[in-house]
C-alpha cells in the first residue's frame, strides 16, 4: 500500500494522521516539532465568540464530531485531552445584555444558565451567561503523545508519494500552495499561577481565562497583524497581564509566555483539497484560531476525498479563482 507524507506536525497534521491511522493507511510526518501556532495554541473551544456574540461557523456540524474524535484518541492513548467546561460570558454593561437578549433566540441551543449577577466574579454585577458545549483541549499533550504513538506504531510502505501540506503559516507563505490569499495574525498567550483562586469555569470578557487545574490558568489572547514572528513580546505580555486583572485581583506569577502566528485564509474556516495543477499534492490548512474544533472534521473530509473520491464540502474546498491564479503563474 502506498503511504502518505504529511508535511507538518501541528494540529492539522496530527488530526490527519489519526484519520489515516483509522483507515489503515501508512503515513509519515515531516517537519519541525514544537514550532508554530499549534504549539502555542490555547486549545479553547468556545461555542459563541466575539463582541457580537456570534455562534461559531457551522458549529452544529463540527462540534459533535470533534468531541467523538478526541474521545477515540483518548481511548487509544489512555489520557484525557478534551476537557469539557462551561464557558461563562461575563457581561460588561447594559448594551451587552441587550445584545444578548436580542440574539438569544437564534442561539438558544448554546445558552445555559443566565445570571442576573455574578457576585463570585470580579466586576460581575451585570451578570452573564454560560455557553454549553465548550471546554479546552490539551493541545501540546495531544500533539506530543500522538506523534510518539505514530512513531512507535509506524506502518511501512514502499513509497510515500502523495503529500499533504499541513504547515500552517509556513505552507501559506512559501511552497506549492503559496498562491492562496492569506491574512495572518500573531497571538500571544500567558500561563499564570494564581494562589488561592478556585475558579473552575472558563471566563470570557474582553479575552478569556482557562483553568488548567490546580492554581494554573491560561489567559489570552492578543491579535497582532504586523509582527508575524513566533517571538513573545514585552508589549504582548503587558496586555496579557492587564487581561489577568480583568478576572482577578489576586497576586499571580507568570509561568509561561508563548506566541504563534495563526494560519488564516478565510476567517477560521479550513482550506482542504488538491493542488489545481500538481498531482498528488494536497492541503489541509487555514484553521486559524479554531484548529481544535475544525481540524478533526476537515481531516476526515480530506481522507475521504483522497481514498474514496468523495467530494469535499464546497465551503472547505479551494475556490476555483485561486486555482486560476496559480495556473497563470
Amino acid at each position: 500500500m502506498e503511504g502518505v507524507t504529511i508535511q507538518g506536525c501541528g494540529v492539522a497534521g496530527v488530526c490527519l494522521g489519526w484519520q489515516l491511522w483509522w483507515r489503515g493507511v501508512p503515513f509519515r510526518h515531516e517537519g519541525q516539532r514544537r514550532v508554530g501556532a499549534s504549539w502555542a495554541a490555547a486549545g479553547l473551544v468556545n461555542p459563541v465568540t466575539g463582541k457580537g456574540m456570534s455562534v461559531g461557523w457551522r458549529l452544529d456540524d463540527f462540534l459533535g464530531e470533534m468531541a467523538a474524535f478526541y474521545a477515540e484518541v483518548e481511548k487509544t492513548l489512555g489520557k484525557t485531552y478534551f476537557h469539557r467546561l462551561p464557558v461563562l460570558r461575563v457581561f460588561t454593561d447594559k448594551k451587552e445584555i441587550a445584545k444578548f437578549q436580542k440574539k438569544q433566540p437564534a442561539m438558544s441551543q448554546w445558552v445555559g444558565t443566565i445570571y442576573e449577577s455574578l457576585p463570585d466574579v470580579k466586576d460581575g454585577s451585570w451578570g452573564g451567561v454560560e455557553w454549553v458545549g465548550g471546554g479546552w483541549v490539551d493541545v501540546r499533550g495531544f500533539l506530543d503523545d500522538s506523534l510518539a504513538f505514530f512513531e512507535k506504531e509506524r506502518r511501512s510502505a514502499e513509497s510515500f508519494s502523495p503529500q499533504v501540506f499541513c504547515e500552517g503559516t509556513l505552507g501559506l507563505s512559501e511552497g506549492v500552495f503559496s498562491f492562496l490569499p492569506t491574512r495572518l495574525a500573531k497571538g500571544e498567550i500567558l500561563e499564570v499561577v494564581v494562589p488561592g483562586w478556585d475558579e473552575r469555569r472558563i471566563l470570557n470578557r474582553r479575552g478569556w481565562c482557562i483553568p488548567l487545574g490546580g492554581e494554573l490558568y491560561r489567559v489570552g489572547a492578543t491579535y497582532e497583524w504586523d509582527d508575524l514572528t513566533n517571538d513573545p513580546t514585552p508589549q504582548g505580555r503587558e496586555k496579557l497581564e492587564k487581561l489577568v486583572r480583568e478576572f482577578t485581583d489576586r497576586d499571580f506569577v507568570v509561568r509561561n509566555h508563548v506566541a504563534g502566528v495563526r494560519p488564516i485564509v478565510r476567517n477560521s474556516e479550513p482550506v482542504v483539497g488538491s493542488h489545481p495543477t500538481q498531482e498528488g499534492q494536497y492541503i489541509l490548512n487555514g484553521l486559524g484560531s479554531k484548529g481544535c474544533l475544525y481540524g478533526p472534521g476537515a481531516a476526515r473530509q480530506l481522507v475521504e476525498f483522497m481514498l474514496d473520491g468523495k467530494a469535499i464540502d464546497s465551503s472547505l474546498s479551494l475556490r476555483p479563482e485561486w486555482g486560476e491564479s496559480e495556473g497563470q503563474r
